[in-house]
């Protein structure tokens, strides 16, 4: 029993080497509880590997479900994060409560030390200072003000690193530079978001309505919707289909699948659990051959190279080259 009610654990390891990248943020969460006060909800207890540290910066992606993050005894929550939405907030470590609305909500946190920011993130950058900023009473402050979209590619980089162990190091370190191009993704977005004077922002039934959309549209991948028919389910027209999808997932709807199915058809065939056959059906190609040509449409290599252990360390290195050119000149101490 804790204070906050009744604890279960989760399952994981907490691994408190500091020596990794990777290693020091798989200490994820590693219990939850379910509040005494709102037996509704469900708190997320944040684990660290450094007890002496206040704080710690969470990367948050919330897969399905919702949560909400408030300063304990606060009246309102400060923030909250839909499904499908990610973003990187200071936390005070023991006055902050970060809590899902259900046991059945897919919410992953990665802990991130301030030096691991400093290591990647210029001081002089915008990121960096949202982040940084001095907030009154241990209130949470958020890298974004508006919530990002979660992308296919954001997506299927979370789901590895979710189910991988770091083993052995070529695996690790792998998994770490996926930590390292989480957080690229993640300031490309604000970027974005910073460049445009005006983002539009959506009514909550509105973001309903697309997340209803995209459920749609990624469990039907071998039946092709067409605009119309997917808004009618929906409950909208076509125009605002259109509109609404691309301003919650900054993508159009058709190039949303074709992300979606390409990055899940990559999972799959470094997985290796299925034929290049049996993964083109999966994700709605009639023959491989279709398939294969999508593939390294998009890719610009053929699924089967992927299988292949030289290849995979040169996409591993051309990965990493890429984070660092997006960082430029300011990776290192």
């Amino acid at each position: 029993m804790t204070q906050s009610g009744e604890e279960t654990t989760l399952k994981g390891e907490y691994i408190p080497s500091m020596e990794s990248v990777y290693s020091f943020n798989k200490a994820i969460t590693v219990s939850h509880s379910i509040n005494v006060g709102n037996r509704n909800k469900v708190e997320i207890k944040m684990a660290y590997p450094d007890d002496t540290q206040p704080e710690s910066y969470q990367m948050i992606f919330v897969m399905k479900g919702s949560i909400s993050i408030s300063k304990r005894g606060g009246v309102t929550d400060d923030l909250e994060i839909a499904a499908q939405q990610h973003n990187l907030c200071k936390v005070a470590l023991k006055s902050t409560r970060i809590e899902m609305r259900s046991l059945k909500d897919e919410v992953v946190c990665i802990n991130l030390s301030k030096e691991f920011l400093r290591r990647y993130i210029p001081i002089n950058h915008l990121a960096y200072q949202q982040l940084t900023l001095l907030k009154d009473d241990g209130e949470p402050a958020v890298l974004s003000a508006g919530n990002l979209p979660i992308t296919p590619e954001i997506s299927s980089i979370v789901q590895r690193l979710s189910t991988s162990d770091s083993g052995d190091f070529h695996q690790q370190l792998l998994l770490e530079s996926k930590v390292i191009e989480l957080l690229a993704l993640q300031i490309s977005q604000f970027e974005q978001v910073q460049n445009n004077s005006a983002p539009a922002l959506l009514k909550q039934t509105e973001m309903e309505k697309m997340q209803e959309a995209r459920e749609i549209l990624i469990s039907n991948t071998g039946e092709q919707l067409s605009l119309k028919t997917l808004a009618l389910r929906v409950g909208t027209n076509e125009f605002n289909l259109k509109r609404d999808f691309k301003t919650l997932f900054g993508n159009t709807v058709y190039g949303y699948l074709n992300q979606y199915k390409m990055e899940q058809a990559k999972l799959m065939v470094i997985e290796n659990e299925f034929t290049i056959a049996e993964i083109s059906e999966k994700v709605g190609y009639k023959h491989a051959t279709h398939f294969t040509s999508a593939f390294k449409k998009y890719f610009g290599f053929l699924p089967n190279k992927l299988r292949s252990g030289k290849l995979s360390l040169l996409i591993f290195a051309d990965e990493l080259m890429m984070v660092f050119e997006n960082f430029g000149c300011f990776v290192g101490y």
